[in-house]
C-alpha cells in the first residue's frame, strides 16, 4: 500500500473491510485506521461512507475485460461471443463474490435506484442489448434484443448464486459445464 495515493489506500482499506464485515458494520474510523489516515481525510476525499462504498464498488467490481470485449473482442459468432461474455461475467462475479454477497445482505443499498449493485448490470445489459440488436440486423436472431439481454444476464446471475448455494452441499457441479450448457441452449433458442 506504500506506493498508492491516499484515495487508493482508502479505497483498498474500505473494500477489504466492507467485504469482510459488511457495509453497516464498518465505520469511517475503521477505514481510516486500516488505511493509515485520519477520518477527516476520508471525508475530504469521499464526503461520506456511501460515496466511498460506491467508488470502491465501481473500482473493484466492474470488469474492464467486459468493456474491452464489447469494444473490440467480439467475433460476431453468437455462441462464441456469448461463451466469452458468460465466462468473463462469471469470473467477475466469482472474483467479487464477497462484496456482491455483502451488497445482497444490505437490503437498503440494493433497492435504491442508484445502488452500485444495480449500476453494473444495467451497464452490461445495455452493452448486451446493443450486441443483440446488431445480431438481429445481421439476421442471426429474430427475438427482442432487450428481453434477450435481461434473460441472458438473469440466467448468468442465477448460475452464480445457485453454484454458491450448491457449493455448501459439496456437489460436483462445474461452472464451466453450466456456462457451456446454458449458452448452447440459449443460442439454439434465439437463432433465426
Amino acid at each position: 500500500m506504500n506506493n498508492l495515493s491516499t484515495s487508493e489506500k482508502i479505497l483498498e482499506a474500505a473494500m477489504s473491510l466492507f467485504s469482510e464485515k459488511g457495509y453497516k458494520a464498518v465505520t469511517t474510523k475503521d477505514i481510516a485506521n486500516a488505511a493509515g489516515v485520519s477520518e477527516m481525510t476520508i471525508f475530504r476525499h469521499f464526503q461520506k461512507k456511501r460515496y466511498l462504498f460506491e467508488k470502491a464498488f465501481d473500482k473493484y467490481v466492474f470488469s474492464p475485460k467486459l468493456k474491452t470485449l464489447f469494444d473490440s473482442g467480439l467475433e460476431w459468432d453468437l455462441e462464441k461471443d456469448l461463451m466469452k461474455i458468460s465466462s468473463i461475467y462469471q469470473e467477475m462475479l466469482c472474483r467479487n463474490e464477497r462484496i456482491i454477497l455483502m451488497q445482497l445482505k444490505n437490503n437498503e443499498l440494493i433497492f435504491r435506484l442508484d445502488s452500485p449493485l444495480r449500476k453494473f448490470p444495467n451497464e452490461l445489459n445495455k452493452l448486451l442489448a446493443d450486441y443483440f440488436y446488431k445480431m438481429k440486423e445481421k439476421g442471426v436472431i429474430d427475438k427482442n434484443p432487450e428481453i434477450l439481454a435481461i434473460n441472458f444476464l438473469s440466467s448468468n446471475f442465477g448460475i452464480f448464486t445457485s453454484l454458491k448455494i450448491l457449493e455448501k452441499y459439496n456437489t460436483d457441479v462445474d461452472i464451466n459445464s453450466c456456462i457451456t450448457n446454458f449458452v448452447k441452449t440459449f443460442t439454439k433458442g434465439i437463432m433465426s
